[in-house]
């Protein structure tokens, strides 16, 4: 008896199908997983307002200089935010994270009202360290909503440099 020969089209077409299918099944996952993290909805438009990132005192909680977008490692710096911007019943926090994603500063969550003595938020020094690493530092003002971030509503990009 002779074997039948195995038809090549076949074992491709197979194949691809079965790519297919992993890959829509990926996509489908990939979309649950942006509806659950991005509700639809809870889009506000509410905007709130960072005055600028300054050099920062510690001594004496103030910021100094220009508004920059570049610092040196030596400086410290800090954002300042203008509270009164936001509607008093919406809770919010500002944080700063660094190029590795890690909070290395931040204030809340809480209401605007709660927040309106701690308008300025310095970037922490790590632990260990004399000066901030190099890098990009982000700031971010983001609303939250059952205890969880729902929407940014500021942004703020800050290099420092080596």
């Amino acid at each position: 008896m002779v074997a039948a020969p195995v038809d090549q089209v076949r074992t491709l077409y197979r194949t691809l199908l079965l790519y297919a299918a992993i890959s829509l099944l990926i996509l489908i996952v990939g979309l649950v997983e942006f509806v659950y993290f991005e509700p639809p909805g809870h889009q506000t438009g509410l905007k709130a307002t960072i005055v600028g990132v300054y050099q920062y005192d510690p001594d004496q909680n103030t910021v100094t200089g220009p508004d920059g977008s570049s610092f040196p490692r030596t400086a410290l710096f800090a954002a300042k935010v203008d509270w009164s911007s936001l509607p008093p019943n919406v809770v919010v926090d500002a944080r700063w994270y660094d190029s590795f994603g890690n909070i290395v500063g931040g204030v809340g969550p809480a209401t605007p009202q709660e927040l309106a003595n701690q308008t300025i938020i310095p970037v922490r020094v790590p632990p260990g360290f004399h000066h901030i690493l190099p890098g990009h530092y982000l700031f971010v003002v983001e609303r939250y909503e059952g205890g969880v971030p729902v929407e940014v509503i500021a942004r703020r990009l800050v290099q420092v440099e080596r």
